[in-house]
């Protein structure tokens, strides 16, 4: 039997079925890998979520405030009826909050952190009224600009009680005063030493430690990023960091700034190593030469140890001691030795505190070119 064929530039059904079908296959993948790329996107960010609050006075709650990223200009959130705020930022990145609070409040940054894979919780702004801010700035003795701003930096934190961590807000507030006695603060790089505030809540010069309260204020901070310590006979505490601007007043309140720490805790990742590492790339350079190349970018100084083993076996390390705030691309020659295949790059990143990140990416070594 002859069938006619189709005219010329016209489909027969068969190959309009097989279009179709087509068509759908490549419709229903494009909304899988949508679907998938959505969830990896999602994946790549991160909440800081806490409460703004008057300084000294926790029942009044600061509603319609905005909550913004020094780092991240179109970042920001807004707070609610109770003054809570939610804020979703990038992963593995380093952000300073801080808070636009509206007419009779003024503006305050927090600590800066760098998010690693988890949600940041309390995060909460402890935001001083018009009367107080000046009050504390006279007592002080701070100078401040035309603008009703410090002309330099202020930066005010609590050695504070493992008590007050990981409970909800009202607990906390119960269990005021925060503080520890008996601490002493001191910062990298170095600052003149701060003033503790008494069991009063008044910054008191004669203070030689932290009170119950634990407040402590350094009020002359140049610009730059420090990381802020605290020492006590018996007790270990966290550590944090500034990011300094004139004009900023940075209040790394409870429970994060200087919080204490239980017999062998770690403090937690966002609080620590404000630095991250670009995936490692092996590449060749010339006819022979072979490099595993990474960038590190920091915002506070700190040490640098690039390790690269092979079957365990390590093969090439690079180390910097003092890496300032910034960027750097790190190197390490691969020896003609080296068999190519799958290799491990071990980074590990140490902060002033002593505290550590370790980074660890696998990746395939090529193959050595013939010499000469």
């Amino acid at each position: 039997m002859i069938r006619d064929l189709p005219a010329p530039g016209a489909e027969s059904p068969v190959a309009k079925a097989r279009a179709a079908s087509s068509v759908l296959l490549l419709i229903t993948v494009a909304v899988l890998l949508g679907v998938a790329a959505t969830a990896e996107a999602a994946s790549k960010t991160v909440h800081i979520r806490g409460k703004a609050y008057s300084f000294n006075h926790a029942e009044i709650h600061l509603v319609g405030a905005t909550i913004r990223v020094r780092e991240m200009p179109g970042r920001s959130a807004v707070t609610d009826a109770n003054g809570d705020y939610d804020l979703e930022v990038p992963d593995d990145a380093t952000i300073t909050p801080y808070i636009d609070p509206g007419p009779g409040f003024n503006e305050i940054d927090l600590q800066t952190f760098h998010t690693r894979g988890q949600n940041i919780r309390n995060a909460n702004f402890q935001t001083p009224a018009d009367l107080e801010y000046q009050g504390l700035a006279a007592l002080l003795g701070v100078e401040l600009g035309p603008d009703g701003r410090p002309t330099e930096c202020v930066v005010v934190t609590t050695v504070s009680a493992r008590d007050v961590r990981g409970v909800p807000f009202d607990t906390f507030v119960e269990r005021t005063p925060h503080g520890v006695a008996g601490a002493t603060a001191s910062t990298v790089p170095a600052l003149p030493g701060p003033t503790y505030f008494n069991d009063a809540v008044i910054p008191d010069p004669a203070q030689t430690e932290s009170s119950g309260d634990g407040g402590i204020v350094w009020d002359r901070v140049p610009a730059g990023t420090y990381r802020f310590l605290a020492q006590h006979p018996s007790t270990a505490f966290a550590s944090f960091l500034a990011t300094c601007e004139p004009g900023r007043v940075v209040n790394a309140n409870p429970p994060w700034g200087m919080y204490e720490l239980a017999v062998g805790e770690e403090p937690p990742g966002a609080g620590i190593v404000a630095a991250s590492v670009e995936k490692p790339r092996a590449v060749r350079s010339g006819k022979r030469d072979r490099f595993v190349q990474l960038r590190v970018e920091t915002a506070e100084g700190i040490g640098v140890r690039t390790v690269l083993r092979k079957a365990g076996e390590r093969v090439a390390r690079k180390t910097v001691s003092n890496l300032q705030r910034g960027s750097l691309r790190l190197r390490l020659r691969i020896g003609q030795r080296v068999r190519p295949g799958r290799a491990l790059v071990r980074t590990r990143l140490l902060d002033a505190a002593g505290d550590r990140v370790i980074d660890k990416r696998r990746i395939r070594l090529p193959r050595a070119g013939r010499r000469g």
